[in-house]
């Protein structure tokens, strides 16, 4: 790995993402969550397009067939996932993976998202930053006929972060859909909820949610199928686990291990 790139990368990622963070856009309907916007250093995310690892380091979700064929893969930022990648390549994905993961990043995450935080673990507002989360980055890709029901996600999860990698603005109506119950959506589709919003995917954006999946507050989202004409779908799904295991355990040993080994951001 191109350690002069990884330094240089991560430190520039670092800082604009924790502006990009900072100044998001909060709220709490119809469930936590913000949006933000240039998270990224443009020259870093138009890298980011022109990199992406080679179609054999990504794996099949397989209960996402469609009728035309699988609709969604996944590719891990490890060593193992930007395996066959050049050295250059391979450095800036994880450095933008590391500034994601980075502690520092999480905390600010978690102050944002401190309403639903609180509601979700019993802690102070001032102490959300301290509730137990680890990170893991995946880029996810999908095609024409992916769908995906409401779903308040598994409890397992604390935060869902997603960022949309399209090119241009021309597939700005294909993000995630949030949801609440609603009997007035009986006739709608999905049966039984109310859109809300639909997140913009527009280059280098996206959001991030506490996942709530309790009798009385679920963190309802899910997407609509995809289009014939929608093109590939790309996204770097960020996201924070309660528990190491199924964390990137790369990240963890860098960051949040016992005797980690933090890289300062400059």
């Amino acid at each position: 790995m191109n350690s002069s790139t990884y330094n240089s990368v991560f430190d520039d990622c670092f800082h604009s993402i924790l502006s990009a963070v900072e100044s998001a856009n909060v709220s709490n309907r119809p469930f936590p969550h913000f949006l933000f916007q240039n998270i990224l250093p443009e020259s870093v995310y138009f890298r980011l397009l022109e990199t992406f690892p080679p179609i054999e380091n990504y794996s099949e979700l397989g209960k996402y067939a469609g009728t035309e064929g699988q609709t969604r893969y996944r590719c891990s930022l490890t060593q193992e996932g930007l395996q066959g990648m050049d050295s250059e390549s391979q450095a800036t994905w994880k450095a933008v993976r590391d500034a994601l993961g980075h502690p520092t990043v999480k905390a600010a995450v978690f102050r944002q998202l401190s309403e639903g935080l609180t509601y979700r673990y019993s802690v102070p507002r001032d102490e959300v930053e301290n509730v137990r989360a680890y990170p893991k980055t995946e880029i996810y890709h999908e095609k024409s006929g992916y769908s995906i029901k409401p779903h308040p996600d598994t409890r397992k999860k604390v935060v869902t972060m997603q960022i949309a990698l399209p090119a241009d603005d021309s597939q700005s109506h294909l993000g995630t859909e949030f949801y609440r119950l609603s009997p007035l959506g009986l006739l709608a589709k999905p049966v039984g909820f109310t859109k809300v919003m639909t997140t913009p995917f527009q280059p280098n954006s996206g959001y991030a949610f506490v996942v709530l999946n309790t009798k009385f507050k679920r963190s309802w989202h899910g997407r609509s199928e995809l289009e014939e004409n929608s093109g590939e779908r790309n996204s770097l799904l960020h996201l924070y686990y309660g528990d190491v295991e199924n964390s990137d355990h790369e990240v963890y040993e860098k960051f949040y291990a016992p005797t980690p080994q933090l890289k300062a951001a400059a």
